[in-house]
């Protein structure tokens, strides 16, 4: 009779950054899956470790939001390792999309559709959109969810008379690879223009001197504008800093017009999302600020 495996399981009570990365040197860790927001401490808080001996990482899936690339091909060269990306959600009973395994990907795309799924984009009048054309993702498959259990307006609402899912998410697709651009919902109307604050806050997190970030629409003067919530990594950093390192890099309907404010932390969600509705009543409470405020 052939013995058992014994693979040893180690996990931890809850997370805490310093013991998290000395774990993976400690049982030489070689895949991780993970959210954005360790990303983010991975490449901001690399001085409080870089004494520690990670190269046992081989592969990092991150999924639960949106991750840029530019931040995925950082950690990939630090460390050494593979960083790819999956797509999913409660709907689809985990995933529905991913880069394949053993597939290199520096394109910040979450990979093409597992086996037996089909996706379409489209747009606001429910028409399917070309190819890298951004459009709202719809998914048919075994895997997704038959609807909402005892809530049949709720079903009615996500689910079109075809049976696809509308997740809600826009993405774009090419050559059979998609790319989630941010939710629908999340999306600011810049003029004629719209903006996905998961661009801006990716942008954001690129400056060394940026903690962390988030981007929600503000209405001033009957405009909506983006607006940033900013976590400082040094104290000189000030908003026209913020404002001109947007701006730099972005068109100008995407610049941060609506401002910058500091906070002491962003609102996240244990999968790493940014808690949007948190944020949005911080834009409310600025917006009714400056309207307060005699003009000059």
């Amino acid at each position: 009779m052939a013995a058992k495996l014994q693979v040893p399981i180690y996990i931890m009570s809850k997370f805490e950054y310093l013991p998290f990365v000395s774990n993976i040197a400690k049982y030489k860790i070689t895949h991780l899956q993970v959210a954005p927001p360790i990303l983010i401490m991975l490449s901001k808080r690399y001085e409080e470790h870089k004494g520690l001996n990670l190269s046992s990482l081989c592969n990092i899936l991150c999924g639960a939001a949106p991750l840029s690339k530019e931040l995925q091909n950082a950690i990939s060269h630090r460390y050494g390792c593979n960083v790819v990306q999956g797509w999913g959600m409660t709907e689809v009973t985990c995933g529905a999309i991913r880069v394949p395994g053993g597939h290199r990907d520096d394109s910040g795309s979450v990979g093409n559709a597992l086996p037996n799924t089909d996706l379409r984009l489209v747009d606001d009048d429910g028409r399917d959109v070309p190819e890298n054309t951004p459009g709202e993702l719809y998914v048919k498959g075994p895997q997704v969810c038959l609807g909402y259990w005892r809530n049949e307006k709720a079903t009615a609402d996500t689910f079109d008379r075809h049976g696809w899912l509308k997740t809600g998410d826009v993405a774009v697709i090419r050559d059979g690879w998609v790319w989630i651009v941010d939710r629908k919902k999340e999306l600011i109307k810049v003029n004629a223009f719209q903006v996905a604050p998961a661009e801006l806050e990716a942008i954001l997190l690129e400056n060394e001197d940026v903690s962390d970030a988030a981007v929600v629409g503000i209405t001033l003067h009957d405009e909506e504008r983006p607006r940033a919530y900013v976590v400082k990594r040094t104290s000189a950093l000030s908003a026209e800093d913020v404002q001109a390192w947007v701006s730099q890099r972005v068109a100008k309907h995407k610049r941060l017009t609506g401002g910058v404010s500091f906070v002491p932390e962003v609102p996240r969600l244990a999968s790493g999302k940014v808690v949007r509705k948190v944020v949005k009543e911080w834009a409310k409470r600025d917006a009714q600020h400056e309207k307060a405020r005699p003009r000059l």
